[in-house]
């Protein structure tokens, strides 16, 4: 989502400079009259204003201060235009704020359009449901349309299909007491890349618990993301839920501007089971007593469960006077958070618009191979790297084979 665009501040980047003022604005005076300013040698004048900014850090650090007080400030080229110009530009202001009404106005209803349309798919979702569960099975009907559907595929798969009857048939009884479809909500999330990269094993064994993946829309702007689960012996919690909140008003480009996200507290059975955390036991002996006593150490650790503890931004003190290394720690900090909130926002986006909407789909593999155009890297990196290999001494090497990719950005 795009940043609001900010009344005082604006981008000192796209404000006319000297480069990009118009040349009819230039002083015709300057042309004729070059200054008459003897040779400096640049390299002599950097080299000693270096040498005095290294020597002196107060300096320095005021220089950094005044620099940092320019970003965002207007250049002063819309002042200085005549007054009938300017009044045109401020007319286009009045237009353009019309069309961003409109665009909001737009935004707003296909909102609404979108929740009302997803009261019709709910039922759909709860028939796929009872289906996975094996609640309900699915109608003649449904099977013929499905193997319609399937056509298409059915010479790749032909073979797979009749070794897989084949050992169903083999099976016998131990066939008729499986229901529904297992692990469906589990390959699904496998097969969808950017939340694979986030599952390990052991977040695997707990999401084969998985009973339902849902939705629901908030009345202000957001959603809610609904898992369901099985009774299992990793935690208690029949549901956890991760909630997502825009701001009430759009942003720049008249998109919803994302907010912040809202998880659950999942209660973990026991500690052994808490898959979000890895336990170190060591033995310690007491010098006087001889006794020993087993220390646990717990260690926050990668997990798919994380997404229901979505990472906040820290608490800022204004009156914290921090020194220059302190400074670098909390850059990289931000840099750090700053990624995980992203990653945090488009998983959930993805859960949103790809997996709950094509889960059987996941399930098959064959969303797999529909290429995104937000999946693919430029062409002019594929050829670059062509063009590499064509020259290199590995001529005789095989190309590698990129695996398909179904993530976002």
């Amino acid at each position: 989502m795009s940043e609001p665009i900010r009344k005082k501040a604006g981008d000192i980047s796209k404000a006319p400079t000297p480069q990009n003022t118009p040349s009819s604005v230039t002083n015709s005076y300057l042309k004729s009259k070059p200054p008459g300013v003897s040779t400096i040698n640049e390299e002599d004048v950097t080299n000693g204003l270096q040498g005095q900014l290294a020597n002196n850090p107060v300096l320095l650090s005021m220089i950094q201060g005044k620099l940092g007080n320019l970003v965002g400030q207007q250049s002063g080229y819309i002042e200085s235009l005549p007054k009938k110009v300017k009044n045109r530009v401020f007319g286009l202001k009045s237009i353009q704020q019309k069309q961003m009404e409109l665009e909001a106005e737009f935004q707003k209803e296909l909102l609404n359009l979108e929740k009302r349309y997803f009261k019709k798919y709910e039922p759909l979702y709860e028939r796929r449901k009872q289906i996975v569960n094996g609640d309900e099975e699915p109608t003649p009907e449904e099977i013929e349309e499905g193997e319609i559907l399937n056509e298409e595929d059915e010479d790749e798969d032909e073979k797979k299909i009749e070794e897989l009857d084949e050992d169903e048939e083999k099976e016998g009884e131990s066939e008729e007491a499986e229901k529904g479809i297992p692990g469906f909500w589990l390959t699904a999330l496998e097969n969808l890349q950017t939340v694979s990269e986030t599952i390990t094993d052991r977040d695997s064994e707990v999401l084969q618990f998985v009973k339902d993946i849902r939705m629901e829309y908030l009345e202000t702007p957001g959603f809610e993301l609904i898992f369901e689960f099985n009774e299992n012996p990793y935690f208690t919690n029949q549901i956890l839920t991760k909630t997502y909140h825009y701001q009430a008003e759009l942003g720049y480009s008249g998109d919803f501007v994302y907010d912040h996200a809202d998880g659950v507290e999942i209660n973990w059975k026991s500690k052994e089971n808490n898959v979000t955390i890895t336990i170190e036991r060591r033995k310690q002996r007491n010098k006087n007593t001889k006794q020993t006593r087993t220390i646990e150490k717990l260690t926050p650790t990668e997990s798919f469960f994380n997404f229901f503890d979505p990472p906040k931004p820290p608490s800022v003190n204004e009156n914290d006077v921090e020194g220059d290394d302190e400074d670098a720690d909390e850059e990289e900090e931000d840099e750090d958070l700053e990624a995980r909130l992203e990653l945090d926002y488009q998983l959930g986006e993805e859960i949103k618009d790809r997996l709950i909407p094509r889960a059987i789909d996941w399930f098959t593999g064959d969303a797999v191979g529909f290429g995104f155009p937000e999946d693919f890297e430029d062409e002019e990196e594929f050829d670059s790297e062509e063009e590499g290999s064509e020259d290199g001494d590995d001529e005789d090497e095989p190309p590698k084979e990129n695996p398909p990719e179904c993530q976002q950005q």
